[in-house]
């Protein structure tokens, strides 16, 4: 029998197997995430959106993995007490810490799925520090620690998730309405009248704002508004306000993404860097503002091009790469100038831009 010779692109295909669907590349991340150790992951921000993330994908796959990887880090963390856990960050001297809430949003995750009532407790300690521990203006906007009188766009995703969810379990709409106001003071005092996008920290005992438009603090802000609107009724007084927000915002958010699909650190301006957490943090906000009927059906479409962007250039070998460290409001070189590379926060805000791209393709 005669052997015909194999094509090159066919003996390519043989040797290094398919190139992965973006849903094969989500679900690699979670599943290499689920090998590291849960204990070696501290109680802090970027942790919370991980597990939060991480979660997320278990609601859409029921890999109980995935959950079990959730409860061993809150296992091993819950001991310590809620009072330590909403401690001094380590080193800073900031008490009251903004960072140390949001794994209280991935802790009420868990509580939905594993119903162990530790889950709830502490989440609800941590929401009621925030309700009446926490520094706050007049307006209520919460400071990012104790005595500290700005406001940071970061502070938001700490703050709303929480509430909302926890609004609806506890029977709780003080806790809702505190979240919406955020979203919309917040809005009044850092929206830039030209772009329509949020600055960076506002600080209210003086009314200054931050130099920049940072591009992940932009996606902090939709993902919180997003977040909101899935416990929010049409029939809550302010309803219609966060809707006009949310329409405004999203509008300003495509008008400064580039046309290979994702944003930038410096979010208006195109010769900064692209960021790789920005970008699913923004994908995820107007997929599921989408999917609630907040936006229309048409802001799917750029958000699904972000998602293909991000997996064709920042994911590989189950690592979410192309994340900038963490940023504090300073001048504009900081923003240029972070450090790039995996990071929780980066890993939890694409598995959950692909949880709604999951919901989305209908898988």
């Amino acid at each position: 029998m005669k052997l015909i010779p194999i094509l090159p692109a066919l003996a390519l295909f043989l040797a290094t197997g398919a190139a992965q669907t973006p849903r094969e590349q989500w679900i690699a991340v979670a599943n290499k995430l689920v090998t590291t150790a849960p204990e070696s992951y501290p109680f802090d921000w970027g942790e919370g959106v991980q597990m939060s993330g991480l979660m997320q994908v278990y609601g859409r796959t029921n890999n109980q993995n995935y959950a079990d990887f959730v409860a061993k880090w809150a296992d091993f963390h819950i001991p310590k007490g809620t009072k330590q856990l909403l401690g001094n960050q380590p080193g800073s001297g900031q008490k009251g810490y903004c960072g140390h809430w949001v794994p209280g949003t991935a802790l009420v995750y868990l509580y939905e799925s594993r119903n162990k009532p530790d889950y709830l407790r502490v989440a609800s300690e941590i929401a009621g520090f925030i309700r009446a521990g926490a520094t706050r203006s007049p307006e209520g906007l919460p400071g990012h620690w104790l005595g500290n009188y700005q406001l940071w766009v970061d502070t938001l995703n700490m703050t709303c998730p929480l509430l909302s969810r926890l609004s609806r379990i506890e029977n709780k709409p003080a806790y809702l309405d505190d979240a919406v106001n955020q979203l919309l003071v917040s809005a009044q005092h850092l929206r830039d009248g030209k772009t329509g996008l949020f600055y960076h920290m506002w600080d209210w005992q003086f009314d200054r704002l931050s130099a920049e438009q940072w591009g992940r603090g932009n996606g902090w802000v939709i993902m919180s508004i997003a977040d909101t609107f899935e416990f929010l009724p049409k029939s809550h007084p302010r309803y219609g306000e966060l809707k006009r927000l949310a329409e405004s915002f999203s509008k300003s958010l495509l008008a400064a993404q580039d046309s290979g699909g994702v944003w930038h650190t410096v979010i208006a301006e195109e010769s900064s860097p692209g960021e790789c957490s920005a970008t699913t943090m923004i994908a995820y906000g107007l997929l599921k503002l989408a999917r609630l009927g907040v936006l229309p059906a048409r802001f799917r479409d750029p958000a699904r091009k972000a998602w293909i962007a991000v997996n064709e250039r920042w994911v590989k070998d189950g690592l979410v790469t192309g994340v900038s460290e963490g940023t504090i409001p300073r001048d504009r070189d900081q923003y240029l100038n972070r450090k790039v590379g995996t990071y929780t926060w980066g890993t939890g805000s694409y598995l959950m831009a692909g949880s709604e791209m999951d919901r989305l393709e209908g898988k």
